[in-house]
């Protein structure tokens, strides 16, 4: 035997560390490898999830990895050398620098329970770790005013960050109030720094200085700052502090100064409705890679302020403009609209409407952790005790996800039992009527037409 074929045999591979497996049967026989750092999946048939899986803790050679695969030796090999390309999969040592998470088991007759399927676990989740905020934003739904401000212990979040990665959790996105706000959100950070999931953090961005974006990238968390205007006066009237856009963007520079990766969230109101190019322009002035815009929800303290909500058709012209101008600023910065007007529904959610269900996101794939360790379905409603699910000091998250209390979110709602929607001749098209929750917090009724219905 020649000394290449004796080194090709003995070669040994193992899953490269940004690497997260999902194995969800259940779930119209989905099997994905996701990779946190390039934020990029990658769709598999089962036995090359099981290829993939047979080296999850442990390097091992194409021999052994096909026979624990049930995989054809040559088709294996196929499989992992286009993996290697993909980065998914690393020639490896005989050990791996950073021992992955034990994974939680699931008992499958736990998806009973429900008429529709649904994830194992959450995809992405957003956790509030504090109430605290230094501005007073028009648009803001925290329950801030109704009392004392709160927040999670470190040793809760620390808690919250391991169970979300043994059950394989995609994304955690850390929100507030305002999170560096938080008194312990260096040591947070410092948590997050080995947890193996996408992180993300939605700032307004006027605290952030040199310490804490070092903290940022040591974390590998991805910053999301909040630009409403490309006009001092007018983005400090909607984040309702003087000064808040200069700290913004002197926030915005030190990110580009030090080269960190982030994002732009904008809200469109009435008054910046025909300024959006001017805030791209901005952004891509300070070295943003993306910029989302997002329409406001008539909920908090918006019900006071709805004349700074646009109507329907304003957003909608403006949405047609925003769908070109992503082919005009492409190559320059990322203009995302995943969440302008409605949320995209799941591909599945589709399927199951022609079924008669209606679902979407919210306990499918995503849940809310608030700042009192309570949780939700979606952001839309959190701190509304309807909707309170469990709370994380009581129950382990995986448990929460299992409770019979999320049966409106998968199955319990038909296309017959709403309202309007139900007799609409447009409603194979629609993309509205997926979400119950809209209808719920605008116009206190569940089974209610979308906004733009009504």
């Amino acid at each position: 035997m020649n000394l290449y074929l004796t080194r090709k045999l003995s070669q040994k591979f193992s899953l490269s560390s940004s690497i997260i497996l999902r194995s969800e049967p259940q779930y119209y026989g989905t099997y994905a490898a996701f990779d946190y750092k390039r934020v990029r999946t990658e769709f598999l048939k089962e036995e090359e999830f099981r290829a993939l899986e047979s080296i999850y803790d442990k390097p091992a050679d194409v021999k052994t990895i096909s026979k624990e695969a049930g995989m054809d030796y040559e088709r294996c090999e196929r499989f992992l050398k286009k993996m290697t390309k993909l980065r998914f999969v690393q020639v490896s040592s005989d050990s791996l620098n950073l021992k992955p998470p034990e994974r939680v088991k699931v008992d499958p007759k736990l998806y009973e329970k429900f008429p529709i399927p649904f994830l194992s676990a959450p995809a992405s989740v957003d956790v509030f770790i504090t109430s605290r905020c230094n501005l007073n934003c028009v648009h803001c739904f925290s329950s801030v005013e109704e009392g004392a401000s709160h927040e999670l212990s470190l040793n809760d979040l620390s808690s919250i960050f391991n169970q979300l990665e043994s059950m394989g959790v995609l994304e955690v996105r850390i929100n507030g109030g305002e999170p560096f706000l938080h008194p312990e959100i260096d040591k947070i950070l410092i948590t997050l720094k080995e947890k193996r999931f996408r992180k993300v953090i939605l700032t307004n961005g006027t605290l952030l200085d040199e310490e804490m974006i070092n903290l940022l990238k040591e974390s590998e968390t991805i910053p999301t700052i909040s630009l409403d205007d490309s006009e001092e006066e007018d983005h400090d009237n909607f984040r309702g502090v003087k000064g808040s856009f200069k700290h913004t963007v002197k926030a915005l520079e030190l990110l580009q100064r030090n080269g960190v990766q982030y994002g732009i969230n904008c809200c469109l109101h009435k008054k910046n409705l025909n300024k959006y190019r001017k805030i791209i322009d901005l952004a891509i002035k300070y070295g943003a890679y993306r910029i989302a815009f997002l329409d406001l929800k008539v909920t908090g303290r918006m019900k006071k302020k709805v004349e700074w909500v646009p109507s329907y058709r304003e957003y909608q012209k403006v949405m047609l403009s925003l769908m070109m101008d992503k082919f005009r600023y492409r190559g320059r910065i990322d203009v995302a609209l995943d969440v302008f007007l409605y949320c995209q529904p799941l591909k599945e959610s589709i399927l199951e409407a022609r079924k008669g269900f209606v679902s979407c996101q919210a306990g499918k794939t995503r849940l809310s952790i608030d700042s009192k360790g309570s949780v939700y379905p979606c952001n839309l409603v959190l701190s509304d005790s309807k909707w309170n699910i469990s709370n994380i000091k009581n129950e382990k998250i995986l448990d929460i996800w299992f409770s019979q209390k999320w049966l409106f979110f998968r199955g319990g709602v038909r296309i017959s039992d709403l309202k309007k929607c139900k007799d609409c001749k447009n409603l194979i098209r629609c993309k509205d009527f997926y979400c119950r929750l809209l209808p719920y917090v605008t116009k206190g009724d569940f089974f209610g037409p979308h906004t733009r219905c009504s």
